[in-house]
């Protein structure tokens, strides 16, 4: 007899794809809990947020309010056992309060590089960089506004 090997229903690609688009560019937050793990951990995270699901859903839910993302781009991909890497570029447009700033519906790409450890059918880790420091650059704002991009 062998052993069962659990294998993801889809490809990594796709899960991760599917997530993206449901609770990224779609906002439905609740793709959160039908896609990640229960003890989800990511990296990512600052240390002052909820751990798991929560502090995604808290990510997520902070970006929409300034920001709407149309689409993610994956420009190289690697896949290696259960982690997918990609480098990437968030499309969204500014269609919240920003900073202070009201919304100016202005388009902005920013680049990123996300790591996933997949188990089963669902998100298990994260890890990612991302280049938020050009945000306020490509709306417009003075340099002197920018720290507060990291104060609460």
């Amino acid at each position: 007899m062998t052993d069962l090997v659990e294998q993801p229903v889809v490809s990594k690609r796709e899960l991760v794809q599917s997530f993206r688009a449901r609770a990224f560019v779609n906002r439905d937050l609740s793709a959160i809990d039908e896609y990640l793990v229960e003890d989800f951990v990511d990296h990512f995270a600052p240390p002052t947020d909820p751990p798991g699901r929560d502090g995604v859903r808290l990510r997520f839910g902070q970006a929409a309010e300034g920001f709407h993302t149309d689409s993610v781009d994956v420009l190289l991909e690697f896949e290696r056992d259960d982690l997918l890497i990609q480098v990437i570029h968030i499309n969204m447009r500014h269609t919240g309060e920003f900073m202070g700033l009201p919304p100016t519906n202005r388009a902005i790409k920013v680049g990123g590089f996300d790591a996933f450890r997949i188990r089963g059918d669902k998100l298990a880790e994260h890890w990612g960089v991302y280049d938020i420091g050009k945000i306020p650059d490509a709306l417009g704002m003075s340099p002197a506004s920018w720290g507060e991009m990291w104060h609460d």
